[in-house]
């Protein structure tokens, strides 16, 4: 049964392809044990800022990105480009195939590897980084900084309330400021901006 995120975002599974398919807001997924089939709350909570904040044509770098899931999104709601990378050689082969279903090969990349790869920090103007803990939240922010543009956003979730505090505290070393929060299900996700 397909999960309906809003109104421009449908996620669907192999078995809703059929008749959902032909619908441009249609992400199809298969999360073939990579994380981000869409039900958890801190995936929901990214699908909803990113729609929120995408604008057309903007380049998007998705680390950690598991199933893909939250490029495809992005990809579907007008991204000019998008690089999905993740540590786990395994997600970035189910990321490719759910990129393909949704025939997005010509705005998705996919690479295995942390955002080092992309050697120069390219100056994205969306960074996405749904991920396993505060700790690790907390210790990528500057990465993430180094490689989102001036005034660019980033969307951090995948910790929860008690580790809140640890990424706060860790905004300024990085150059970053806090412009929203959300919280669902005790979990908690940052629309951040990047400061001059």
């Amino acid at each position: 049964m397909p999960i309906w995120i809003s109104d421009r975002l449908i996620l669907a599974f192999p078995a809703d392809a059929e008749y959902i398919k032909a619908d441009p807001r249609a992400i199809i997924l298969e999360a073939g044990q990579a994380f981000g089939t869409g039900t958890h709350p801190t995936t929901q909570m990214c699908l909803r800022e990113i729609e929120a904040q995408l604008v057309a044509g903007d380049h998007v770098l998705d680390v950690g990105t598991g199933s893909g899931i939250l490029a495809i999104a992005a990809a579907r709601l007008g991204a000019g480009r998008v690089v999905a990378i993740d540590v786990n050689p395994h997600a970035c082969r189910v990321a490719r195939a759910n990129v393909g279903h949704n025939s997005l090969d010509r705005v998705v990349t996919v690479a295995a590897g942390t955002p080092d790869i992309l050697g120069r920090a390219e100056g994205f103007h969306l960074v996405l980084a749904n991920l396993d803990s505060a700790g690790d939240a907390k210790s990528w922010l500057p990465i993430f900084s180094r490689f989102c543009r001036t005034g660019g956003k980033i969307i951090l979730s995948g910790f929860q309330a008690p580790g809140e505090g640890a990424v706060v505290a860790a905004l300024g070393c990085a150059n970053l400021r806090r412009l929203d929060r959300r919280a669902e299900g005790g979990w908690i996700t940052f629309l951040l901006e990047k400061q001059p």
